[in-house]
């Protein structure tokens, strides 16, 4: 498992556009992606669940991914977040 800390840099909050972003990067991978802030973990293939979960510029995030490509999908969540 691969466990990456990000700071959230986009715009003031989480949008639906910003969720909708890191929910098509998520599909591009095989691993299984997952963000968390303030002990909530939620699933980045998941619109719903990725709004939410309340962000603001500046706050810091945990990108956890599992599987076969995980590195390259926790970086690329990573650099979309900042």
């Amino acid at each position: 498992m691969v466990r990456m800390e990000a700071v959230f840099q986009c715009g003031d909050g989480m949008t639906p556009d910003v969720a909708a972003k890191l929910t098509a990067i998520a599909e591009k991978y095989d691993a299984k992606l997952e963000m968390e802030r303030g002990g909530k973990r939620v699933l980045l293939d998941s619109l719903i669940g990725i709004l939410s979960v309340p962000c603001r510029r500046g706050d810091a995030l945990t990108i956890l991914a599992e599987g076969q490509d995980a590195q390259a999908a926790a970086e690329a969540i990573a650099a979309a977040l900042e």
